[in-house]
């Protein structure tokens, strides 16, 4: 079974504070920028993902899904 998630770009503001609760570092912030101006984080390993939901808890804007597959 796998896990992934999504991060919804234009929602997101680059605050950062999901990078360090990921224990498996699948979030980084790459350089892209939304059409506000931020730049956004990106799950760049998302095959290490764990489903844990750190990322999600912590995000102020709401804007990390996590995806598991059966």
């Amino acid at each position: 079974m796998g896990a992934y998630i999504e991060i919804n770009s234009e929602l997101c503001k680059g605050c950062k504070l999901c990078i360090p609760e990921c224990p498996r570092n699948v979030i980084e912030i790459v350089g892209h920028f939304n059409t506000k101006g931020w730049q956004y984080a990106v799950p760049v390993r998302n095959e290490d993902c764990i489903a844990c939901k750190k990322c999600s808890t912590v995000c102020p804007d709401a804007c990390i899904t996590i995806y598991r597959e059966a």
